[in-house]
């Protein structure tokens, strides 16, 4: 399977079961919402019906901005750790409504192996025999089934992220600023830092792709071992390192160019009325929505990319034995 295949199997996948990005944008903004409520009650009291309000919908103030932290200094600071919580909330969240998504992708895939014509179609094809297309039970079965297996690899892969900021960040960080410490040019400071946050940035994806292909490896393998999952995972994404590196890459340039979107709609568009505040809300909805489109599609192209090259490897193997039974 190639890299082209890959993405756009993901992307067929996704938009075939855009009911799962609904489910995916819908419980997440819902949580955000109520994570954000307390910050938007203590704003709305400490603002009231004052001018301050009109002339935060028009632009941010960041006079008012010092005068809401020092007036709320103790809520800010019961808040920082709710927003702690909270992340460990959307991990736990996230990581259950990936195991449903992920069965959903494998069945998908096995469906269109079953009818290979339809797997060659675009995007809107999936009128043809809609019944038989996995959807919410599947969703449900993956969740229960794949839950605990995927919470496993998700606390292993903290461990990962923590060692890698770890390693990156602090040692690293210390070690250079100790190297360079008494030198008189900065130039070779500066790309030494460069390098040093790059090669964070490679380490994080690594793990990242190997988390992806791990959960792949669960679901079509049946493997409950987390770490045999993510054994299988690292040798799968170190073989075809640049491939995968590709696919993720660029599914991921394409979240990144809706973040980027967003905030140049943030920067530029007006907010100076009621209506305008409405249409940036539901545009940066949009935006979000999509972001889930393309984060779900990497994991349909992780599924694609992971069951398509183990069948090609698998199939050579098998060749001699049916030579075999034919001479027979």
């Amino acid at each position: 399977m190639t890299i082209t295949q890959a993405i756009l199997s993901g992307l067929r996948a996704t938009w075939r079961n855009k009911w799962m990005v609904l489910i995916f944008f819908g419980c997440n903004l819902l949580m955000a919402a109520a994570i954000a409520a307390p910050m938007h009650t203590a704003i709305a009291d400490h603002v009231g019906n004052s001018m301050v309000g009109e002339k935060l919908a028009r632009g941010f103030d960041w006079s008012w901005l010092v005068e809401f932290q020092i007036a709320y200094a103790a809520f800010l600071k019961s808040f920082s750790t709710a927003i702690v919580w909270g992340s460990v909330l959307f991990l736990a969240l996230n990581t259950v409504l990936s195991a449903g998504a992920f069965e959903v992708f494998r069945a998908s895939l096995s469906r269109d192996a079953a009818v290979p014509h339809h797997g060659a179609a675009g995007l809107n094809n999936d009128a043809e025999v809609p019944a038989r297309y996995p959807g919410l039970h599947a969703f449900g079965h993956g969740i229960g089934k794949y839950f605990l297996r995927f919470a496993r690899i998700a606390i292993i892969a903290s461990v990962l992220y923590f060692v890698a900021f770890g390693f990156w960040q602090h040692l690293m960080g210390m070690g250079v600023a100790k190297l360079f410490e008494d030198a008189s040019v900065e130039r070779w400071h500066f790309y030494t830092e460069w390098l040093r946050w790059a090669l964070l940035a490679l380490t994080v994806f690594v793990v990242n792709m190997i988390v992806e292909y791990a959960k792949a490896d669960m679901v079509i393998d049946e493997h409950k071992s987390a770490f045999g999952a993510l054994g299988h995972a690292a040798g799968f994404v170190f073989a075809h390192f640049g491939r995968v590196l590709a696919i993720y890459l660029a599914l991921g340039s394409l979240t990144l160019l809706t973040i980027f979107i967003y905030s140049a709609f943030a920067r530029f568009f007006p907010q100076s009325s009621v209506l305008t505040v409405a249409i940036w809300f539901l545009v940066a909805q949009a935006l979000l929505w999509m972001r889930w489109l393309f984060r779900l599609s990497s994991w349909g192209a992780a599924v694609s990319y992971y069951s398509g090259q183990r069948a090609a490897v698998a199939m050579p193997q098998s060749a001699p034995a049916e030579q075999v039974e034919a001479q027979a």
